[in-house]
């Protein structure tokens, strides 16, 4: 058994560095950054009836620069993890900015 033990723990930890996923491409320089010569999109707030939890429940809704209800958009939901709230990703990073960087980029 002492015989496998330093082979195994050997393998797992080479393991480890074979598999690790690398960064395949980094973003842009300024991605995140807030541009001024840009239209800029908007954030509401929402509120509606949580059938899960039974309670209202808020959600924050980004709608690009020019929006129009009689268009269709495609539809990205970000989710925060335990013990946060619909604001959670407006504290750790800015993807107001982001989005409308990319939709400035077509």
């Amino acid at each position: 058994m002492k015989q496998l033990f330093f082979p195994l723990v050997a393998f797992c930890v080479f393991s480890m560095f074979v598999y690790a996923q690398s960064p395949v491409k980094y973003p842009p320089q300024g991605f995140d950054s807030l541009r001024a010569d840009i239209p800029h999109g908007k954030i509401d707030t929402v509120t509606y009836q949580s059938k899960t939890v039974g309670t209202n429940r808020k959600a924050l809704i980004y709608t690009p620069p020019g929006y129009s209800k009689n268009k269709k958009y495609p539809v990205l939901y970000l989710l925060h993890g335990i013990g946060g709230d619909e604001k959670e990703w407006l504290n750790g990073g800015q993807p107001q900015v982001i989005l409308d960087n990319l939709y400035a980029e077509n």
